[in-house]
């Protein structure tokens, strides 16, 4: 009886992602190609001359690194 319970709970608990995507896997830019840490120059030149998706994440990194606080 004991063991039933366990496996009724161990599928119970189990993490479900709606959208599909694992707390493993990479984020966005890094599976688009982007390297959000170089410098916003270098990533508008990337967004520049890319296209689809690889551009979007290039953009939203710059966006993000131009608006962050200077220490």
């Amino acid at each position: 009886m004991m063991s039933n319970y366990v496996k009724y709970f161990e599928n119970y608990l189990k993490e479900n992602y709606a959208d599909g995507k694992n707390p493993g896997r990479k984020g966005l830019a890094k599976r688009s190609g982007v390297n959000c840490k170089q410098s916003v120059t270098k990533l508008r030149k990337v967004a520049k001359n890319s296209t689809g998706e690889r551009r979007r994440m290039a953009h939203w990194c710059a966006n993000m690194k131009s608006g962050k606080k200077k220490k």
